[in-house]
């Protein structure tokens, strides 16, 4: 079964896919992108690649999951914002929806991110019939809790990731997504 890319003003975030592995292995290496997920180490390429491999399983399995971020403009694999359970150890149900991004610094500062996890909150509301989505953000990552505020997420709990690392759990209900889209409208 096929499944559909998102497209908004200036991204098309295309299901994960082979194509996406060398994606997940550039930004996983880089210091930059991985300072604020789990321990903050980066990734060697065996760990993304097996990474990407269950990605495009889950897909498979429950058909949404994570998306690859490439800009319209110039074709490029900018980042990707994901849809996902959290999954076992996320310090949160596993049933939970849960909304993420990463993106390469090199497209930083420009509102990809907020656009990106815009797409993915709406196809949780829309499609998915989610009764909320979640991010798990590190306290200290000001730029993440920025999108996230953007998008109508609000804190709600502290926690601990899978790493042993602090987490702020901030959480939009599908009620609260309604209006935020009323008032867009």
């Amino acid at each position: 079964m096929p499944f559909e890319a998102l497209t908004t003003a200036r991204l098309r975030l295309e299901p994960w896919s082979d194509d996406h592995t060398e994606l997940l292995v550039r930004l996983a290496a880089s210091p930059q992108v991985t300072r604020y997920i789990g321990d903050g180490v980066p990734w060697p390429e065996s760990r993304a690649s097996a990474l990407a491999a269950q990605l495009r399983q889950d897909w498979q399995r429950q058909g949404f999951g994570w998306r690859a971020a490439i800009e319209i403009e110039n074709g490029d694999q900018v980042g990707l914002a994901a849809l996902t359970y959290a999954g076992a150890g996320a310090g949160v149900a596993a049933d939970e929806y849960e909304i993420g991004w990463w993106l390469d610094p090199a497209a930083w500062g420009r509102g990809l991110a907020r656009e990106g996890a815009a797409a993915v909150r709406d196809e949780a509301f829309a499609r998915l019939k989610a009764p909320s989505v979640l991010a798990r953000i590190q306290p200290t990552n000001g730029a993440s809790l920025a999108v996230a505020a953007a998008i109508g997420l609000t804190h709600e709990t502290e926690s601990v990731g899978r790493a042993g690392e602090r987490i702020a759990i901030l959480r939009l209900t599908a009620d609260r997504w309604r209006e935020i889209v009323a008032g867009e409208g």
